[in-house]
């Protein structure tokens, strides 16, 4: 064999050893992929058995059976709301006249509800809560909550 013969098979070896990296490397890296696409399925599938909200804010609602008085029992509840434009609600309303709601009201939920109670003692009672709102995937809000009670003479 000539020199030119030789090292053109010599660069043809070299150039099929690099092309069998460079197909290892194609494997690795589609496995690679691969493992990532699961783990993101997998975070979806967990995703779309929460709710997700664009937004979420607390309200408050006094218990109407509060006095106000010295010594008496203060009762708050405390509710985390979530808001989505595009996602359904529930109202009740009494009837429909010309095709619109008769007195419509958002129906009360259960889940979502803290229950704060202090007693008065002074003239003047102030309520602070903390307010920490964690979750895995939306974001987190940390705030707090304050009220002044003013008793009544």
């Amino acid at each position: 064999m000539t020199k030119p013969t030789i090292i053109v098979l010599l660069i043809l070896i070299i150039s099929s050893c690099s092309n069998n990296n460079q197909a290892e490397n194609k494997k690795i890296e589609i496995e690679n992929l691969r493992a990532e696409n699961d783990s993101l399925k997998k975070i979806i599938a967990e995703i779309n058995n929460k709710y997700v909200f664009d937004s979420i804010f607390l309200k408050t609602v006094n218990n109407p059976k509060n006095t106000l008085k010295t010594d008496s029992e203060y009762e708050m509840e405390i509710m985390v709301l979530g808001y989505n434009p595009t996602k359904s609600y529930f109202v009740k309303f009494d009837s429909l006249v010309n095709g619109k709601k008769v007195n419509p009201d958002t129906l009360i939920q259960k889940n979502g509800t803290f229950f704060f109670k202090t007693k008065l003692t002074d003239e003047l009672t102030k309520v602070k809560v903390d307010v920490k709102i964690e979750n895995e995937f939306g974001q987190n809000y940390k705030g707090t909550l304050m009220d002044l009670i003013r008793i009544k003479n």
